[in-house]
């Protein structure tokens, strides 16, 4: 049977100090840097820095342990690797140049990263650099179709939520170290959903799970989504099903039209509490991050926190962690089947020296065929390599704006659809919002409050 796999790296990162004397006291006359959100051209906030934070210090992205330096980001940008590890994204913190010389900081100083006015994190400062052209550093993120043709499709611009983050940095960043030295408390619905690696590991232990399986999701789920699920199960365990599906969702900043996260982490409890999933068998968690919407690159990251997590294998489906027609829609089973070279990655991601260790299940699109009475699999498609489709009928495909558009006229989706108790969800949280989905307001709501307080 598969044994549990090493964190990335080799090593769990678990920067967070518990203690408030010794806390008090790492931070006790610091600079203060106060971390400021990322805004869009029309003023909305499209990430704040302190998810990064937390992510980095409880071990979601191990090896790493804080922001980049200028070599790594070079790194991350000519290879993919950041010290030698497989690794997808560039973490930066901007700042603006004005803040450095006011403030006086230089290389080798410690600082406390405060959130809306209180302590959260201690950066040991071990470079400050220029960015240079962040439009120039958007482009090398994502790949350009001239460099990267063989999954990037075309250009990407303000459109595309992900280097629209890196466009809109502020022009010079900080890298070192991070300590977390004020563990905030999550709010609700948050809280239940918030088991970070050191957690979930012992937690996937004591359930005995030996073969789990990692759902990324930043969507409420819908029947196409359960299919792609129960089916991994079984690709996954081979000899066997898999233990269990550990559903992963990103909880962040999102595209306006994306479902909120409050809805997105209870439309998935929902399928468990219904007994869709047995409780046994499934358990609903989440990752503070602001989605870059990287395709391949994006399902690399997954792969990391998963790992990191404690899973197995991880799913990948049809325009995985993808938004427009940037990359090809099997991108990311490019990646998991032949590599990305023009990335740096000659193979695989867990046939490379210092990749991950995650395996790749890789799976199509599901839909639903009337004349079968049931979902089925219509294969996938990338480069030369073409599957057919599970039967010989025509599947009704249901897309996911298509399925937005019937719930914004206040239609309940059909059970073949949706499942009630999941439909239910999103009416909740419509009620809260007053609005369904992700919109410029709800992002200001979530930058003003934040999962967490302090």
């Amino acid at each position: 049977m598969y044994a549990p796999l090493e964190p990335h790296g080799g090593r769990l990162v678990y920067n967070v100090v518990e203690d408030r004397d010794r806390a008090a006291s790492m931070s006790a006359g610091l600079t203060k840097v106060e971390i400021e959100p990322t805004y869009g051209p029309d003023g909305a906030p499209i990430r704040n820095p302190y998810r990064e934070i937390m992510t980095i210090t409880y071990g979601f992205v191990s090896p790493i342990e804080g922001f980049m330096t200028r070599n790594d980001v070079d790194s991350i940008l000519r290879e993919r690797r950041y010290r030698g590890w497989l690794f997808p994204f560039p973490l930066i913190y901007d700042i603006d140049e004005e803040t450095v010389k006011s403030l006086g900081l230089k290389e080798g100083d410690s600082v406390l990263l405060t959130l809306k006015g209180k302590p959260l994190a201690v950066m040991n400062i071990e470079e400050i650099y220029k960015l240079g052209d962040r439009k120039e550093l958007a482009d090398a993120v994502f790949g350009t179709p001239e460099r990267n043709g063989e999954v990037v499709k075309k250009r990407f611009d303000e459109k595309h939520p992900g280097w629209l983050m890196y466009r809109m940095m502020r022009p010079m960043a900080l890298a070192g170290k991070l300590t977390l030295v004020n563990p905030p408390k999550f709010k609700e619905p948050y809280a239940r959903f918030w088991m970070p690696p050191h957690v979930s590991r012992e937690y996937i232990k004591s359930r005995g799970w030996k073969i789990v399986v990692a759902h990324q999701t930043r969507n409420v789920p819908h029947i196409g989504h359960e299919m792609l699920m129960k089916r991994a199960m079984f690709v996954a365990g081979a000899e066997r099903p898999a233990d269990a599906v550990f559903v992963n969702a990103i909880i962040g900043a999102k595209r306006p039209g994306d479902y909120v996260d409050e809805a997105i982490l209870e439309g998935h409890e929902a399928l468990n509490k219904a007994g869709y999933f047995h409780a046994n068998r499934h358990v609903v968690t989440m990752t503070l991050w602001d989605m870059r919407y990287g395709n391949p690159l994006e399902s690399l990251f997954h792969a990391v926190i998963r790992q990191n997590l404690g899973v197995t294998h991880h799913m990948f489906g049809r325009d995985h962690a993808a938004t427009g027609d940037y990359y090809d829609p099997y991108a990311t089973q490019y990646l998991w089947t032949r590599g990305l070279p023009s990335y740096g990655i000659e193979a695989p991601p867990y046939q490379v020296d210092k990749g991950v260790k995650v395996r790749p299940v890789n799976l199509g699109e599901f839909a639903y065929c009337p004349k079968c009475g049931e979902y089925t699999y219509l294969g996938m498609a990338y480069g030369d390599y073409k599957e057919p489709p599970l039967c010989g009928h025509p599947p009704e495909r249901v897309s996911g704006s298509f399925l937005r558009g019937v719930i914004i006229e206040g239609l309940r989706p059909p059970k073949v659809v949706m499942r009630p108790e999941v439909y239910d969800v999103i009416v909740k949280w419509w009620k809260v919002y007053g609005y369904p989905y992700v919109t410029d307001r709800y992002l200001k709501i979530k930058e003003q409050e934040l999962e967490v307080e302090l």
